[in-house]
């Protein structure tokens, strides 16, 4: 499998999203980066197997506990799925831990981030009020090795380092990040992390 360096993994973003744009530029969805973007999503949604055996192997890995989808079709850079691996026993009041398995649509790449949310008054609240993109807590690891064993047996594909998480793309504007803001971990996953079904 093909090794990226930061720089072509900036190349690759660069591909897919339009550089030099602000957010209130009208112009940035009629962009050529952008009419990229979304026709690898369109290739995507034609041919969900993988995705799908994916879900699949994850429900058979966690038996009894809930796995959800959690992409934003087209509007994120891949697949997202959670594992709700830890929730409280008294859901009124507590906090719950989760998994979330990210697949790339545009480079063979997946990284294994962890949430946490709060419940009130029965309600869990969003968005997570802990995210560990960088290091997960010990009460996580066990779930995401599984997680990660998954996505490498379905997809075959290697993770994102860790250390390039929150590596800037200087002048690549993503929805809701001015240029600038952007990550590759954004640009390859998802704009909204702790955002979680």
């Amino acid at each position: 499998m093909t090794r990226f360096t930061v720089s072509e993994l900036m190349e690759v973003c660069r591909q897919y999203y339009p550089a030099g744009r602000t957010l209130d530029d009208h112009e940035h969805a009629a962009s050529p980066e952008w009419h990229r973007f979304h026709a690898r999503w369109h290739e995507a949604m034609a041919d969900r197997s993988r995705w799908l055996t994916l879900r699949g192997a994850l429900e058979e890995a966690f038996p009894g506990i809930s796995v959800g989808d959690a992409t934003a079709y087209t509007h994120d850079g891949g697949y997202r799925c959670c594992v709700y691996s830890i929730e409280p026993q008294d859901k009124a009041d507590g906090v719950s831990w989760e998994v979330v398995g990210c697949v790339s649509l545009l480079a063979p790449l997946y990284f294994v981030y962890g949430t946490q949310h709060r419940y009130r008054a029965g309600r869990r609240e969003s968005p997570a009020v802990a995210l560990f993109l960088e290091s997960l807590p010990e009460a996580l690891t066990s779930s995401a090795s599984k997680v990660t064993r998954a996505i490498e047996s379905v997809f075959g594909y290697q993770p994102l380092p860790v250390q390039w998480v929150s590596v800037p793309i200087p002048g690549l504007c993503l929805d809701h990040f001015e240029p600038g803001r952007a990550t590759l971990f954004r640009a390859l996953f998802t704009l909204e992390p702790a955002l979680l079904p």
